[in-house]
């Protein structure tokens, strides 16, 4: 009898020395690979320390498993971790708005670092996306600013980037100045998409690309029919294979049919992640007709925050280059798109019926 309650005691020292083992296991998986949980969630933060406390208590812990639980709780009870308090302070330094208007222009500036400085931008703000900022529609609620603060960032800067380009067009008031200028830009998505030739690397930002063509499609320069009329083929030809590259039909099926054969670093559109996330969200139910979690939804949300986190896994070898970066992030630029529909008035007035009707006579 004494045998049989030794052996259900060894017994259950190892079982619960295996669970405390696990326990430590996936602690250390979840702080190495989310620890931004633990940054932004006080009370996680306590609970955790509180359970590491009660196994580190325990004196017949083994030495490997103790050292294991003191490495774990080092970081748990520690300031922010050092990698991502120097990415926000790297952020916030790089996103900060001149002074002044930019000493560079448009004009002065190579379509390549141009391209260049727009990936770079485009990816420090990718990766400053954390997971949680994609659960639960995040970035649509009243409190999206606290929530989803870097996806927020990410489409602000998506629609100042395509302003942008929309402001630069209209500003030109000869036909030759806007056909010219609409040649570097298709110029500058091509080489976002493509091999930089000079420096041989492929920069695949699909999020510059978009920016770009979703500033040619705008009402502002849509409509300037005798500047497209007059731009050269090969440019037109040029805009059209890239508009039907980052084409939103099928789901943006070419899109992700390029993003999948891409050797990374690469940089998606965040929107096409977003939509998807919000048909998930709203067509299936968090819990099954028995009251069980839908982990088959789980699953699918996962799989699609796991393919951001695999472009946030890649980083590029771009310098940032602060009087490029300037240039595309001074707010002194943009215009408002009711003045740009106005100045695009005013560079190719509308075509009146009377006018018509004499050029045909």
């Amino acid at each position: 009898e004494v045998a049989d309650v030794n052996r259900r005691c060894r017994k259950s020292s190892v079982l619960n020395r295996i669970a405390t083992f696990r326990v430590l296991a996936i602690l250390r998986q979840w702080i190495s690979r989310q620890s931004q949980d633990f940054v932004s969630d006080r009370e996680l933060r306590w609970n955790v320390r509180d359970l590491l406390e009660e196994i580190l208590q325990n004196n017949t812990l083994p030495s490997n498993e103790r050292k294991l639980a003191q490495s774990i709780m080092a970081v748990v009870v520690g300031e922010e971790p050092e990698w991502s308090r120097d990415h926000s302070m790297h952020l916030e330094a790089i996103l900060r708005l001149p002074e002044s208007p930019s000493e560079e222009n448009f004009d002065s500036l190579r379509a390549v670092d141009i391209a260049e400085q727009m990936t770079y931008l485009d990816h420090q703000l990718f990766l400053a996306i954390r997971s949680e900022e994609l659960l639960g529609q995040a970035w649509m609620k009243a409190d999206k600013a606290a929530r989803s603060p870097h996806v927020l960032l990410v489409s602000k800067r998506f629609n100042e980037a395509s302003r942008l380009v929309v402001c630069e067009i209209v500003s030109r008031t000869s036909v030759q100045d806007r056909i010219s200028c609409i040649e570097k830009w298709a110029a500058i998505a091509d080489i976002c998409r493509l091999v930089q030739q000079c420096r041989y690397q492929c920069l695949n930002n699909f999020n510059g690309v978009l920016q770009i063509c979703a500033a040619f499609v705008t009402s502002s320069v849509y409509r300037l029919r005798k500047t497209w009329e007059k731009l050269p083929k090969q440019t037109r030809q040029t805009i059209e294979r890239l508009q039907f590259l980052v084409s939103s039909d099928q789901k943006f099926k070419n899109m992700r049919e390029a993003l999948h054969t891409s050797v990374p670093p690469c940089i998606p559109f965040l929107g096409m992640y977003l939509t998807d996330l919000t048909f998930i969200e709203e067509s299936t139910a968090n819990f099954t007709d028995t009251g069980l979690i839908n982990f088959s939804k789980m699953r699918m949300i996962a799989r699609v925050i796991e393919e951001v986190q695999y472009f946030q896994g890649t980083h590029y070898k771009i310098e940032h280059r602060p009087r490029v970066s300037l240039y595309l992030l001074d707010p002194s630029r943009l215009m408002e798109d009711d003045q740009t529909f106005n100045c695009s008035l005013e560079i190719e007035p509308r075509t009146t019926r009377s006018s018509v009707t004499s050029q045909v006579t």
